[in-house]
């Protein structure tokens, strides 16, 4: 019993201690915001960032829409070959399905060389298409999305083909709504590294002005420190805000398969 008790009050601390670490640098950004080296507290760095001058929500809009074509791009592409992954039958299935498992794994260095030359020879270098392309090609969305598809009975498949409905119907009727959490949860993944990319946009673009936020962050005055936690109060709001309002469903994703 004593041990059991040991045992509980330090699984606690260590839980505490890391949400503890873990929220220290969110608490350092806030504060430091509205902290002045010549005045104080101000909130002069808030009113600069988000009313004062454009060209910071210029690029956080730009950014959004770039994540955003590149998650609903994603996600279409995943749905559609996962579903080919869980629920079709093809030559080579198993093959293809363990490579997708491979690429999954590659560091995301040993492509920057390869997709630079595929997009030099598509010639959309140092266009929104460098990033849009490789963006939508991801295997991990594939993967999660196929996993969730496993959820839906084949028994329900069957009982709609009889029903008349064709490939379409039952993906859109019957599949997607079972496979909702792993879709979402997908589209969070694909929205978060897409938000969060600073190797690619350096790789293949060559105008400050088409950066990404995630890597003009990087350039903001180091002269006014304040500033620069606004800035990255600015690039917080996005994944908090997606984070707040489908948590439940990412988590559904992550438990592969499970049926409801």
């Amino acid at each position: 019993m004593r041990r059991k008790r040991v045992m509980r009050i330090g699984s606690e601390l260590f839980a505490g201690m890391m949400v503890f670490l873990c929220l220290i640098p969110f608490v350092v950004v806030i504060v430091g915001g509205f902290w002045d080296e010549k005045t104080g507290v101000s909130v002069q760095a808030y009113y600069d960032v988000f009313l004062g001058t454009p060209r910071y929500l210029l690029r956080f809009w730009r950014s959004l829409f770039l994540c955003l074509t590149i998650t609903v791009g994603q996600v279409f592409v995943s749905v559609m070959a996962g579903y080919g992954f869980a629920k079709c039958r093809f030559p080579g299935k198993n093959v293809m399905f363990f490579f997708l498992m491979i690429l999954m794994v590659l560091p995301l260095q040993v492509t920057l060389v390869p997709n630079y030359i595929m997009l030099d020879q598509m010639d959309l270098l140092g266009t929104d298409g460098a990033l849009i392309w490789p963006g939508i090609f991801v295997p991990l969305g594939t993967f999660i999305i196929s996993q969730s598809f496993q959820a839906v009975s084949d028994e329900v498949i069957d009982m709609a083909r009889l029903d008349g409905c064709g490939l379409v119907r039952i993906l859109v009727q019957v599949a997607v709504p079972v496979a909702r959490g792993g879709i979402v949860c997908a589209a969070l993944l694909a929205f978060l590294d897409a938000w969060n990319m600073v190797e690619q946009p350096i790789a293949y673009l060559k105008d400050f002005e088409k950066y990404p936020i995630s890597v003009a962050l990087a350039y903001v005055s180091t002269t006014d420190q304040a500033r620069q936690f606004v800035c990255c109060i600015l690039v917080l709001l996005p994944p908090l805000f997606l984070f707040s309002c489908f948590h439940r469903e990412m988590v559904e994703g992550i438990v592969f398969g499970e049926e409801k």
